[in-house]
């Protein structure tokens, strides 16, 4: 047996005062049900769902070489 205290020993994450805990809904912060997990329905899956189709959430990523011109390639510009 290993003892919980020992520096090889798995820790439990530990939140911050005021840290959303982990079954808390993302858009309005109540408890998570189940079936809509990680929502706490399908009302909060859908406007999630909505955010991202249009454009709110982003996944930053590098920039890509444009033209010095400043021409869109795919405008055709």
């Amino acid at each position: 047996m290993s003892d919980p205290h020992s520096p090889g020993a798995p820790q439990r994450p530990r939140t911050h005062a005021g840290a959303k805990a982990a079954s808390d809904c993302p858009i309005c912060g109540r408890p998570t049900e189940p079936a809509t997990r990680p929502f706490c329905s399908k009302r909060c899956a859908d406007i999630d769902l909505s955010r991202w189709l249009g454009g709110v959430y982003r996944i930053e990523g590098p920039e890509t070489p444009g033209d010095p011109n400043g021409s869109d390639p795919e405008n055709g510009l």
